[in-house]
């Protein structure tokens, strides 16, 4: 007699989670969209809401306030959706790190800092933008770059397990050449100098063999 309404329970459970989580989802992209085409400063939650289709108070309870969906839309962007598994966690990163061969481990690596790259160039220079005026973002754009350059070394390790650095160069200076050629150069070339995705992917894994090994 119970096994009914427990399915049905169940079912409708589901669907309000599935519903759930496609609302956040949507607020997700127009919150990064937003941040991206207009700034953060510029960017209200009145404009996110209406731009994902839901009330103010919606984009609140499914994200956050500001602060929040800027974190958000950039996490989203380095993997690439709002899945709770580290990048170095996802099986693309596993599969690019047991590659014994380092040219081709950074020519695998390139291509997906270029993929990467695509998503989060925008949302990553909306950041840079509001680390000047608003505490919250300054504080996350510090911790991103952190991050960032932590992920660098982690590369240069794993470079050093398969083959030998460029003569004279030491790991920590050849961390910071891999930290510097993150979403801000794929902004300029690609975003501000119309590069292609193609070139700048062909050009980044030039430049990682030429100036690491």
């Amino acid at each position: 007699m119970k096994a009914g309404p427990e399915v049905k329970r169940t079912y409708q459970s589901t669907l309000r989670g599935a519903q759930a989580q496609s609302t956040r989802e949507a607020v997700i992209a127009a919150a990064g969209r937003l941040f991206s085409e207009h700034g953060y400063a510029a960017t209200s939650i009145d404009d996110i809401a209406a731009a994902a289709g839901v009330s103010r108070a919606t984009v609140f309870t499914s994200v956050g306030g500001k602060p929040k969906l800027l974190k958000t839309a950039l996490d989203v962007a380095i993997v690439g959706d709002d899945e709770p598994v580290p990048l170095p966690e996802r099986p693309r990163s596993k599969a690019i790190r047991a590659e014994r061969n380092p040219r081709k481990y950074l020519a695998l690596y390139a291509e997906m800092v270029t993929e990467m790259d695509g998503r989060m160039a925008g949302i990553h220079e909306a950041l840079r933008g509001a680390a000047g005026v608003d505490p919250d973002a300054r504080a996350l754009w510090e911790s991103h770059l952190a991050q960032h350059r932590q992920g660098a070394a982690n590369v240069i390790a794993d470079l050093m397990r398969k083959g030998r650095l460029k003569k004279g160069l030491e790991p920590a200076a050849a961390a910071d050449i891999v930290w510097l050629l993150g979403p801000g150069m794929y902004y300029m070339l690609v975003h501000r100098r119309g590069w292609s995705p193609k070139r700048f992917q062909a050009w980044l894994t030039e430049t990682f063999i030429s100036q690491l090994l």
